[in-house]
């Protein structure tokens, strides 16, 4: 019993530790009066399961080489309740069920899990998004035979967002177009004469 009540005592109080933190609890460093609590009710824990002999708890001393043996063993156990707390924060958030639901992940038998429909959705978003013709091609959107050629649209949207925000970083027209934006103003009030 002293066993079981050194161990209970020290994963619950260490618990602590993890809930607290956002990312890994090593390393959130927490208050000094906490980990001063943590410390003593630890110490008095373990000196209870090594030299407590209470025939009236059912509580009899274990000793020093027991009580090193639980204290290992939970520091062992206590490494992956930040895995435990990362992923159940997931599930909780909606993010996991959304995921699977949406993309139908966990239930497809696709290729690669339908990459290569996502990329031509993808393509087909970024062509609306740019103003590009999107007839023809959302023929194959409903078909879903010839994938090929919409992930090679893909790839060509790809390039064009690439160029495109590439030409306004590098470029001074670009920049400016860029910050006219940002503010919410009208270019075309502007004069297009852009010197140096």
């Amino acid at each position: 019993m002293a066993a079981l009540y050194l161990q209970v005592s020290i994963v619950s109080q260490a618990l602590i530790f993890v809930t607290r933190s956002r990312s890994w609890s090593f390393l959130d460093r927490p208050g000094l009066l906490l980990v001063v609590a943590f410390i003593i009710a630890q110490l008095i824990a373990t000196l209870i399961a090594v030299y407590g002999n209470w025939g009236f708890a059912g509580i009899s001393g274990i000793g020093w080489g027991w009580a090193g043996v639980i204290w290992l063993y939970s520091i062992i156990t206590y490494v992956p309740l930040d895995l435990f707390k990362f992923a159940i924060r997931y599930i909780l958030s909606g993010n996991a069920w959304n995921s699977m639901m949406d993309s139908r992940v966990a239930f497809t038998t696709k290729k690669d899990y339908g990459k290569e429909e996502r990329e031509a959705q993808w393509a087909l978003a970024q062509r609306t998004l740019h103003g590009l013709q999107t007839g023809p091609h959302t023929m194959f959107m409903d078909s879903k035979k010839n994938f090929s050629e919409l992930s090679e649209i893909a790839e060509q949207a790809k390039r064009r967002a690439e160029i495109a925000r590439l030409r306004e970083l590098r470029t001074l027209k670009g920049h400016v177009e860029s910050v006219v934006r940002l503010k919410g103003m009208d270019i075309d009030t502007i004069q297009q004469a852009y010197t140096v």
